[in-house]
């Protein structure tokens, strides 16, 4: 066999090599992309489903792993699932309730799905520090920005004023008991002190040691939100919801919305008419210089819980 013909020959293989590997790199991606985009999510939407509750069921049951009485109408979930501890609803995000849980870490429910399976979407799931047979201060439920807008894909969408003004409530029913929620903040936020001059702000603190440290920290939420009400006054005695999910206004940022309980004999509605776009508005170190803006709170009072 002459060089020519050798050289030939070689080059022919290379080509079916290079074939095969792109046909097999070709399957490979066509098979991730199938299951991110389609089996993943409806995967999460069967998991996700809710059975029909009859909402004006208000017989209550004792469970063996419960420390008081639940909502008997929650029992069926909670034998799917001894980690359910309530249901959210968002009107904003759709007219559907999402399960919440909670178990012993902040890591499990990060993957795994109601069903207990593997799920890139995870579960919602409350604060492993949080009670929730008596509320603390502060309820901080996490999950995922998906992109697809399932779990907290699209809780982002608070950013925008008028959408809050649509949507000011949202409802947060735990396995003891039921509540409605009115919005007061969302706001942006680092998770590392690196991103703002060696300072997390603690939103995720779950009491507080006086009623002075809550003023202060909710004076310290508003100046962060996006806009004010004061028609949703918040006042030592509340109960506040936390919802946190990813965002990406800089690496390694989250959105934060903050919603206060509605009191016993208060109204639900919600005066939206009072809102206010907040022209001060306080943000991380980090978004200022991912925006090439300097930062007017570099020296302010900083909140602790000290």
């Amino acid at each position: 066999m002459s060089k020519k013909e050798i050289k030939t020959s070689i080059l022919s293989l290379l080509r079916k090599v290079l074939l095969g590997l792109s046909v097999i790199c070709f399957i490979s991606c066509s098979a991730y992309l199938i299951k991110y985009y389609i089996v993943e999510p409806y995967k999460n939407k069967s998991a996700a489903e809710t059975p029909s509750i009859d909402e004006s069921d208000t017989q209550t049951t004792m469970l063996a792993n419960k420390s008081k009485h639940v909502l008997a109408k929650y029992k069926e979930l909670l034998q799917q699932n001894s980690d359910f501890v309530g249901l959210i609803r968002i009107p904003l995000l759709e007219d559907e309730d999402m399960k919440v849980v909670q178990c012993e870490d902040n890591d499990t429910y990060l993957s795994t799905n109601f069903n207990g399976e593997y799920s890139i979407y995870g579960t919602l799931f409350v604060d492993y520090r949080n009670k929730l047979d008596e509320l603390d201060t502060n309820t901080i439920i996490y999950g995922h920005k998906m992109r697809d807008g399932q779990i907290f894909g699209h809780l982002n969408y608070y950013q925008d004023i008028e959408n809050y003004k649509d949507y000011p409530t949202l409802k947060f029913n735990t396995i003891y008991e039921d509540g409605t929620w009115k919005v007061f903040a969302a706001f942006i936020i680092n998770i590392y002190d690196s991103q703002d001059n060696g300072y997390t702000f603690p939103y995720r603190t779950i009491n507080f040691p006086s009623d002075e440290k809550f003023n202060e920290f909710i004076a310290d939420v508003k100046s962060r939100s996006y806009y004010t009400n004061d028609s949703v006054d918040i006042k030592p005695g509340d109960k506040i919801l936390t919802l946190s999910t990813c965002c990406y206004e800089f690496e390694d940022s989250r959105f934060v919305v903050m919603a206060r309980r509605v009191r016993d004999g208060e109204s639900e509605e919600v005066d939206v008419s009072a809102a206010k776009e907040n022209e001060n508005q306080k943000f991380p170190q980090a978004w200022y210089d991912a925006n090439g803006i300097d930062n007017p709170f570099v020296d302010a009072k900083r909140f602790t819980l000290e």
